[in-house]
């Protein structure tokens, strides 16, 4: 009994340290399993004369035992006014394209975006996620003072996993010993008057640790 409850002491500490659940689970092989309750669905609509589409950014990432992922982030041709900086992201492993998203309202460039001690380049943070892992997050379009969308990409042995996809502000980002923390904001704060709020902000952390990220 003894053990027992050391365990559960042990497993709910764990819970209260890195937050309520992981947004993700692997197998024992390492395999990723998304959860459908952190990818929201997003209709993608076919509009003409957008390709070719104009290349934004043309990266290679490196996992820390050399495994390289080619990233590419394109914008739609013709598109002037309307919304997105990049509306494609493209990932490729070893000249094989592992990763194709679209998204018609866009994500956009990182630079009224919180800095902090992790890599960042004009479109995506990268984190580190042990040896043979990467995070890339990329925050999209505010539109109509709406939380915009974070989209989150786990690239791992050769394979691309979209992880988290939906609307979050990014407030802060810190690091902490091995802890990257994003405190991200679910809501918009309308104001009655000037610096009265009509309601708090909705505020959870996303914490990356030890290839896994945590969400509460």
């Amino acid at each position: 009994m003894k053990t027992v409850l050391i365990l559960v002491f042990f497993w709910a500490s764990a819970m209260l340290s890195y937050g309520q659940e992981q947004v993700f689970d692997m197998d024992t092989d390492g395999n990723i399993t998304i959860k459908r309750k952190y990818v929201e669905t997003y209709p993608v609509k076919k509009y003409k004369n957008t390709s070719p589409y104009i290349r934004m950014l043309d990266e290679s990432e490196y996992t820390s035992n050399g495994d390289r992922y080619d990233i590419e982030c394109l914008k739609y041709k013709n598109w002037e006014n309307d919304p997105g900086d990049i509306h494609i992201i493209r990932i490729s492993c070893q000249g094989k394209e592992i990763c194709s998203l679209e998204n018609n309202e866009g994500w956009g460039y990182l630079t009224d975006e919180p800095d902090g001690d992790v890599r960042k380049t004009s479109f995506y943070y990268k984190i580190d996620q042990g040896e043979d892992s990467m995070a890339l997050l990329f925050i999209g379009t505010y539109i109509m003072s709406q939380p915009p969308r974070l989209t989150i990409l786990v690239l791992k042995n050769g394979n691309a996993s979209l992880v988290f996809d939906r609307p979050s502000y990014v407030n802060n980002v810190d690091k902490k010993g091995n802890e990257t923390i994003f405190t991200l904001q679910t809501n918009t704060v309308e104001y009655r008057d000037v610096g009265v709020p009509c309601d708090s902000p909705e505020l959870h952390t996303l914490v990356f640790k030890e290839g896994m990220i945590y969400y509460e």
